[in-house]
């Protein structure tokens, strides 16, 4: 009878192992996460920016943005596969450099996930604008907006009943998460699928339509849609200016129309096996989604550019609408205005499903309140079965989300400069851990390339920092700073027992860990001294390079202080994890159990 053991090997076992590979993400899951994450809201308004910016050099600045962003996920690629876990993104700063860089880490992260359904539902807002003008604030100067002396100043402001459509739109996105996660998963795919098909239509028949007859602008024509503030007359003698290239890849739409790559890697730990691996599909994902992005966006661009002199100047409408009911496309033209629904809906539900597997991370460390991920209040019961949806996280997402629309009265502008900034710093500690870790079964001149990619992305990230708007880095350095401080203080207060507040504080179950800056001696505290000192830095040089004309003084200094840094940051790393020896996930083999016929594919 010890076949029926359930021992490795045995048909019970391999049943169970069966069940577990079937629950798993495959690469269509993965894509669709990755795909699902890139394509929000950006691609509906980035090309006019960019073809004011760089003229016929347009294509060129996608190519340069497409490259960046591809050894920045590079990085995170390698170290997903290295050390596959689910809410790796915050478990493994923790393990590598400590609590107090993870908190900080911590922080940024949770900003960027939380924000991005508030930002997401202004932009389904936004896309309704031109049947209801009402729900924008400046939706009189915004149907004119090519009429008028100069640029609206933060043009998508929410009006008070687009705030409230828009805080019903983030109901929306949230609500939808609370769905069992294969289901979410299998929707999310539907909806990606559909927010890829709508733009490649859009570029087949424009781009036929240029074949038969072209309506090519010049790019002092697009100045309204610049994102710039000043007079119509300065923005275009600014407009298609070479010397724009840097700060328009950079600092401009080009580079954030490919953030949310990373989705995938907040699942590497529950990749499936089986088959080409969980390695080949991390990389098919997330490599797949950045190259096809890249294709995406720059067709797109060129079909702008063929078409954009059929624009009114109304910023109401999608400039592709406009261009497709302009050709007398009607059909295209309203899946276009569906799609400026769909593509944010989509964006949101993926960084909101995200959000709460990497937030449970955070409080399985004690970083947060531990109550977010207990077993209450992971699952809820319907129609008989448990739905594993972390439903209290999402409300606290939901709340943190709430304010953030309302703080910025659901400014879009500030919105993105607040889900931006604070991914970047995100994106800067995986490079630091893939060194410092110096994974097993990565040896040689594996790891040579794993420094080389790390370094270089470490600085790349530095400059992009840099080239942004001074107001989007102060905005998303200012979040990160008070979410660290909340993340850090919260235990410390509720230490404290304070007589108003210490009994809602005492509710609060989590390690403290602000204390031991105290202590020079502690390996946890030079990790994130220097990590906040290069953050510090990089708002310094910010600063004085936009608001003080020195960008050519601060713009190496920047770079060669990121690339100080850096090196220390690793040395620093190691010294904590000689002290504090990390508990990483086992490399893991390949299965080698018999496939059963009823095994999940």
């Amino acid at each position: 009878m010890g076949w029926l053991s359930g021992g490795r090997g045995t048909v019970a076992a391999g049943s169970t192992e069966d069940a577990d590979e079937g629950r798993r993400l495959s690469t269509l899951d993965l894509v669709g996460l990755a795909a699902g994450g890139v394509l929000g809201s950006g691609w509906l308004l980035a090309a006019g920016p960019a073809f004011w910016g760089l003229g016929k050099y347009t294509v060129w600045g996608w190519v340069a943005g497409a490259a960046l962003m591809l050894l920045i996920a590079a990085v995170m690629v390698e170290l997903g596969i290295a050390v596959p876990k689910t809410g790796g993104l915050i478990f493994l700063p923790l393990q590598a450099a400590g609590p107090l860089v993870a908190s900080v880490v911590a922080a940024g992260l949770w900003i960027v996930y939380a924000v991005n359904p508030a930002s997401e539902a202004a932009a389904m807002v936004r896309g309704l604008a031109y049947e209801f003008p009402s729900l924008l604030k400046h939706s009189d100067d915004l149907q004119r907006a090519g009429d008028l002396a100069r640029n609206v100043d933060q043009p998508y402001d929410l009006s008070t009943m687009g705030l409230l459509v828009a805080v019903a739109f983030m109901a929306l996105i949230v609500g939808l998460n609370l769905l069992p996660p294969r289901r979410l998963i299998r929707l999310n795919l539907f909806v990606t699928v559909v927010k890829i098909v709508i733009p490649l239509l859009v570029v087949v028949f424009l781009g036929l339509a240029a074949l038969d007859a072209s309506h090519k602008c010049a790019p002092d024509e697009v100045w309204y849609l610049s994102g710039q503030e000043g007079t119509a007359g300065k923005l275009r003698e600014q407009a298609g200016n070479p010397s724009h290239f840097l700060y328009t890849v950079l600092g401009g739409s080009i580079i954030y129309a490919y953030i949310g790559f990373q989705a995938p890697l907040d699942f590497a730990g529950n990749v499936k096996r089986r088959g080409v691996g969980e390695a080949a599909r991390l990389r098919w994902a997330v490599y797949g989604t950045l190259v096809g992005a890249f294709l995406l966006y720059a067709a797109l661009q060129w079909v702008f550019g063929r078409h954009c002199g059929l624009l009114d100047g109304n910023m109401l409408e999608s400039p592709y609408a406009q261009l497709a009911f302009g050709l007398q496309m009607t059909g295209l033209g309203w899946l276009i205005r569906v799609n400026a629904l769909l593509s944010p809906m989509g964006s949101g539900i993926v960084f909101t499903h995200a959000l709460t597997r990497e937030v449970a991370a955070l409080s399985r460390a004690h970083l947060t309140h531990r109550g977010l991920q207990t077993a209450r209040r992971a699952s809820f019961r319907f129609r008989g079965g448990a739905i594993d949806a972390y439903w209290m996280i999402l409300l606290v997402n939901f709340a943190i989300g709430l304010v953030m629309l309302t703080l910025t009265r659901g400014s879009w502008e500030e919105l993105v400069a607040l889900n931006s900034v604070p991914a970047l710093v995100v994106y800067a500690m995986p490079g630091v851990v893939l060194v410092a870790l110096r994974p097993e079964g990565f040896r040689g001149p594996r790891r040579v390339v794993h420094l080389v990619l790390s370094y270089t992305a470490f600085v790349a990230i530095a400059v992009v920092i840099h080239e942004a708007r001074w107001d989007d880095v102060w905005r998303g350095m200012a979040a990160v700073a008070i979410g660290s401080a909340l993340l850090l203080g919260l235990p410390w207060l509720a230490a404290l027992d304070l007589p108003v507040v210490g009994r809602l504080l005492r509710r609060y179950d989590a390690r403290e860990h602000v204390s031991r800056l105290a202590d020079p001696y502690d390996p946890a505290v030079r990790p994130v001294l220097l990590f906040l000192a290069y953050l510090a830095v990089l708002v310094l040089c910010t600063l004085l390079g936009h608001e003080y004309g020195l960008a050519r003084v601060t713009l190496p200094v920047t770079a060669v202080s990121a690339a100080v840094v850096f090196p220390l940051l690793v040395r620093s790393c190691r010294r904590y994890m000689r002290a504090v020896p990390p508990t990483l996930p086992a490399q893991r083999q390949e299965l080698g159990v018999e496939r059963s016929v009823t095994a999940g594919t």
